[in-house]
């Protein structure tokens, strides 16, 4: 019974550090958002890693993409400003003339109405 408790004690606890793309199916602002990066900031490259291609085939297996995922909902929902995101995104995969390009765009295509939160979820 206890090694029950602690299970779903961990459970929860790991829940409520994921990312909102992952906690919250009705995200569907963010997950469009986030899904047209690919068209819209092609080709989408941030230091050597090709995101773009990882949205595209919904990669969770990737190595950076969970990452890149829950930094870029933290942009959209208003709890990194575009500075933030930057240096975030900058420091984990590096920097370059393609990383800043797709940076930039990803910023530029960020709706001006996004919400602060995903809907239902605070």
């Amino acid at each position: 019974m206890a090694r029950l408790a602690l299970v779903t004690l961990i459970a929860g606890a790991a829940a409520a550090c994921a990312p909102d793309a992952y906690r919250s199916m009705q995200a569907t602002g963010f997950n469009g958002y986030f899904k047209q990066l690919p068209t819209a900031c092609q080709p989408l490259i941030i230091g050597s890693e090709n995101v773009g291609l990882d949205i595209q085939n919904n990669d969770n297996g990737a190595p950076n993409y969970a990452y890149f995922l829950d930094v870029t909902s933290k942009l959209y929902y208003h709890r990194l400003t575009p500075a933030g995101y930057r240096q975030a995104v900058v420091g984990f995969f590096g920097a370059g003339s393609e990383s800043e390009r797709s940076i930039d765009c990803i910023v530029r295509t960020l709706p001006p109405d996004r919400p602060s939160a995903p809907t239902g979820t605070y």
